[in-house]
């Protein structure tokens, strides 16, 4: 038998004890994972949406041959190639995406 605080508790009922407090470490670990997991795709869809926004507005806008549109979240930069923009979208925290769209006759 062991003391612990100040009474006289069997072995089986430590190693019990401490069995639990092992599985509930392990459960909680998976769960925080997951949580941190879930919100850094929340983040990196938001930006990737943020930057698909702005590329959709500076296709709808742009009229010269190329050029660079700043917004409040980052700036776009684009260059006509025939039928198609590419427009390279930079975020305020220096994500970058890039997108080619195919401009119709409405768009010029």
């Amino acid at each position: 038998m062991f003391t612990l605080l100040r009474r006289k508790v069997k072995a089986g009922i430590l190693l019990y004890s401490l069995l639990m407090v092992a599985v509930f470490a392990l459960v909680l670990q998976f769960y925080l994972g997951r949580v941190v997991a879930v919100e850094q795709k929340h983040q990196a869809q938001r930006a990737s949406s943020q930057a698909y926004l702005m590329a959709k507005v500076v296709d709808k806008f742009a009229k010269e041959h190329s050029g660079q549109m700043h917004f409040d979240k980052g700036k776009a930069q684009y260059h006509i190639q025939g039928q198609h923009i590419h427009i390279t979208v930079t975020l305020a925290n220096q994500q970058e995406f890039q997108y080619q769209f195919h401009r119709n006759d409405e768009n010029d």
